[in-house]
């Protein structure tokens, strides 16, 4: 499962997401039980991106094996809906594009999950952080 999800994040107040089932609820086993394929990962973050309005997922490859490969962007619902301005914000203040004349006011946070095969519990994690995320979990800690 070389380099399965990555997660970029708009860091910003998520609003509560529509509700979403866990990975336990939706796979059915507790984490740790029972290894988790690619296809059901895969399956779990397009129920994710069907569900809610604060989640996108793009394809940018496949495996070895032919396996789709991911990144998902999860931001609030208004950051979603001016993903395009923020982006082009932070590209013009990197000085990787003069695009853009607008201050970068939201930050834009990379997490690369999983790059090794054998590396099962980060693709646990990833499920979890994204799910913590869409939820609100986090910031009931």
């Amino acid at each position: 499962m070389k380099k399965l999800f990555t997660l970029l994040l708009l860091l910003s107040s998520f609003g509560l997401s529509a509700q979403v089932q866990s990975p336990q609820e939706f796979l059915g086993y507790e984490f740790g039980s029972k290894f988790t394929f690619h296809h059901q990962v895969v399956d779990y973050f397009q129920y994710l991106a069907e569900t809610s309005s604060q989640i996108t997922l793009h394809p940018y490859g496949e495996t070895y094996e032919g396996r789709p490969l991911f990144y998902a962007v999860l931001s609030s619902a208004s950051n979603m809906q001016n993903i395009k301005s923020i982006r082009a914000a932070n590209l013009q203040q990197t000085g990787m594009s003069s695009a853009s004349n607008q201050p970068a006011d939201k930050a834009i946070v990379w997490m690369s999950y999983n790059i090794h095969g054998n590396e099962a519990s980060s693709t646990e994690a990833v499920m979890k952080t994204a799910h913590a995320l869409l939820t609100g979990a986090m910031n009931s800690r």
